[in-house]
């Protein structure tokens, strides 16, 4: 009895280790995998481009800044410091593609000239 059940678990470690081993794997490499699923995301979703025109907001403030490089990992953004509407400094921000998410980003609208929309509306008024 005692053979037939030493047999029966030696089986079951051969044939199945390598499903605990791909388990262990995958456990400590999650938060990798899951980084990588992000930056996909954000890489092929064209969300954001390189060259973009953003609004950050952070820590109360609103910064401009315009994205640099956009990878699989992480994103690069130039932040401008602006005095008197006047670019005065500026600094490189390296940020995780996981935590983008975590960000206000506003791409603002490229101004139109709406004086050509300016009859394009009926007065109900009267």
């Amino acid at each position: 009895m005692n053979n037939e059940i030493e047999l029966t678990l030696k089986e079951i470690l051969s044939n199945y280790t390598w499903l605990f081993v791909v388990g262990v794997v995958a456990l400590l490499f999650r938060t990798t995998i899951a980084r990588a699923v992000d930056g996909i995301m954000i890489f092929a979703g064209h969300n954001y481009n390189t060259d973009d025109v953003v609004e950050i907001e952070m820590e109360g403030k609103t910064f401009p800044g315009r994205l640099v490089r956009v990878g699989v990992w992480s994103t690069v953004i130039y932040l401008y410091w602006i005095k008197n509407g006047e670019v005065v400094g500026g600094s490189k921000m390296v940020v995780s593609n996981d935590k983008l998410k975590d960000l206000k980003i506003c791409k603002p609208l490229p101004l139109l000239d709406l004086h050509k929309y300016k009859d394009n509306v009926t007065d109900n008024t009267d």
